[in-house]
């Protein structure tokens, strides 16, 4: 996915679809790609002009694997971000929340976060 301001919103969409079959899953989903696509666009080379978000859902009987990778440190200044700071930070605890598991690990590729939700 191009590192886009409207990718978050088409991520949203399509993890959707990919998981209409588990209903209790459909917004925890949504809200976990939504975060980790945001954080690939504000804190990642992703945002940066030509930068891309890969994301992959594993889906088995039993859970469903969603995986966000970014194109690895942004190139852009640190102060970037949107001024409203104060509105923001919370993502990552509604995670938690949501997530029956998830983690992150650094990559040569970028930083790849996970989470998983079971069925």
């Amino acid at each position: 996915m191009p590192g886009v301001a409207g990718a978050v919103t088409l991520l949203r969409h399509w993890v959707k679809l990919l998981v209409a079959d588990a209903p209790h899953a459909v917004e925890a989903l949504a809200l976990i790609v939504s975060e980790y696509g945001t954080n690939a666009l504000w804190h990642s080379g992703s945002g940066a002009p030509g930068g891309r978000i890969k994301v992959d859902l594993a889906l088995t009987a039993n859970q469903i694997r969603l995986t966000v990778l970014d194109d690895g440190p942004s190139a852009l200044p640190t102060d970037w971000a949107p001024d409203c700071l104060s509105d923001h930070g919370r993502g990552l605890a509604l995670v938690s929340a949501y997530a029956d598991d998830h983690g992150h690990d650094d990559t040569p590729a970028g930083h790849l976060a996970w989470a998983v939700v079971y069925r």
